[in-house]
């Protein structure tokens, strides 16, 4: 993902920039803590998917540990979902001189429903370190353990709640590949512009995207385009996020103009916003590792996301 800006800088120079904040609305009163409907999200396993991801190391399209990471999510998804199917597609690129092979991976819960909601991440990394400042670093590959990892993590819990109890419609947890491949957006978003473009039986009403939602100072604004397009989806959320006592994390204004994954969603006539957490000073760079992700903010994502899902009838 990339702010509206559509340039490399530092995220601190990003954070500085007027045009990626927009006027912000009074936060929301806190309302107390509302009595779980359904499964409770684990945020220690949701966690330990996080962290799994981090042990294979940089997981960019055409390395190892990319392999090994989509073996590993097939692993962790299929027994929870009543369907497990992927979209492999090639993509070339000449600059570097590489043929990648890339893969949507896609687990539906209920597959028959007449209703059906797609919450999607995208499981690959960078390969390469933009924001550091030393230009040997620069060249190096992320862990991504926030930016990749940590909404595959949710995702995955997300999947074994659903399988405990059943949401009343269906649901497509899509994980796709090649967002981050770059350098320029031109190589980016590969995974989220395929399944636009071919999205079959997979179509949904609506879509969420979670990107960067495991920063252990969880602030997720109201993505601008996202408001600009679809207020009322993001309404869904925040309510939901209110409801269950997490205005802190859900900060009711909005914030960050990001170019991302659900662009190319709306771009095909798909409703779909965007949740993530851009204040991250670790963003691009190696220090985006485990520490300084927590099981708290998954679990707040995870918790607002569901109640989103078990509220459609």
């Amino acid at each position: 993902m990339k702010p509206f800006t559509h340039t490399a800088a530092a995220l601190v120079l990003l954070m500085m920039t007027p045009g990626c904040v927009s006027h912000s609305n009074p936060p929301a009163t806190a309302a107390a803590p509302v009595a779980a409907a359904h499964p409770s999200f684990d945020a220690d396993r949701a966690f330990g998917f996080l962290k799994s991801q981090c042990d294979l190391g940089p997981r960019p399209p055409h390395s190892a540990a990319h392999e090994k990471c989509k073996d590993y999510i097939l692993q962790q998804l299929t027994p929870y979902v009543d369907k497990v199917d992927t979209q492999i597609f090639p993509y070339r690129d000449s600059t570097r001189g590489v043929r990648l092979s890339l893969t949507n991976i896609i687990g539906v819960i209920n597959p028959h429903a007449k209703r059906k909601i797609v919450l999607f991440t995208h499981w690959d990394t960078r390969p390469t370190a933009d924001n550091e400042l030393d230009e040997p670093n620069k060249k190096k590959p992320i862990v991504g353990a926030d930016d990749g990892a940590s909404g595959t993590a949710v995702l995955l819990e997300l999947a074994r709640q659903f399988h405990d109890k059943k949401p009343d419609i269906g649901v497509v947890l899509l994980f796709v590949d090649g967002e981050d491949w770059g350098p320029g957006e031109d190589k980016m978003y590969l995974g989220a512009r395929y399944f636009a473009k071919h999205p079959g039986d997979y179509k949904p009403d609506y879509a969420i995207l979670l990107d960067m939602i495991g920063d252990n100072h969880l602030e997720v604004h109201r993505e601008i385009t996202s408001e600009k397009l679809h207020p009322e989806l993001n309404n869904k959320v925040w309510k939901a996020a209110g409801d269950l006592g997490y205005r802190a994390q859900f900060p009711d204004d909005t914030k960050w103009e990001i170019t991302d994954d659900h662009d190319s969603f709306n771009a095909a006539g798909i409703p779909a916003v965007d949740l993530i957490d851009f204040d991250y000073a670790y963003w691009h760079t190696l220090g985006d590792t485990p520490e300084h992700c927590s099981p708290e903010s998954l679990k707040v994502t995870g918790e607002v996301v569901s109640r989103v899902v078990y509220g459609e009838k």
